[in-house]
């Protein structure tokens, strides 16, 4: 074919049919709303990590400090291990929340956040568990008792 005018303009009016077609405006349009939709719901999904991490950070440091408290009324310990049945339960659903959203991460989406978070909720269990140790565990340990006993006399 041989570039004369006739030819580039029944290209050009050709070609322009072809892009500007409704089917290609609007799938240009969608394609717009879908990486629209994308990177909103990836920033919905990092500012949720953070507020869980926070969250998780948050209960964590409470039960810390209940660990160290001597907690030697009844109706205080009910209420701690109430707490603890309660953080119990929140820490197992979090536990299910990572691995819904494991799949998400290992393609790189929100990685520093979710690292962040998991590591919220590592420092969660570790709480719990050492409050449990001490509201619930030692206390009912006759060992633990009589070494507490020993170094009291000492």
């Amino acid at each position: 074919m041989i570039a004369t005018k006739p030819n580039i303009h029944r290209l050009t009016q050709g070609l322009r049919k072809a892009v500007s077609t409704p089917a290609t405006v609007k799938g240009a349009k969608d394609q717009k709303d879908l990486v629209s939709s994308i990177s909103l719901a990836i920033n919905k999904l990092k500012d949720n990590l953070i507020r869980k991490t926070s969250s998780a950070r948050t209960v964590s440091t409470y039960l810390a400090e209940l660990t160290w408290v001597d907690i030697t009324d009844e109706k205080v310990k009910e209420t701690v291990v109430g707490l603890l049945d309660s953080s119990q339960v929140w820490y197992s659903m979090e536990q299910e929340y990572i691995e819904t959203v494991q799949p998400v991460i290992t393609n790189g989406i929100a990685a520093k956040e979710f690292e962040a978070y998991k590591e919220a909720i590592e420092d969660l269990g570790e709480a719990i568990s050492d409050l449990t140790s001490a509201v619930i565990t030692l206390p009912n340990s006759r060992e633990f008792n009589d070494a507490m006993e020993e170094l009291s006399n000492l």
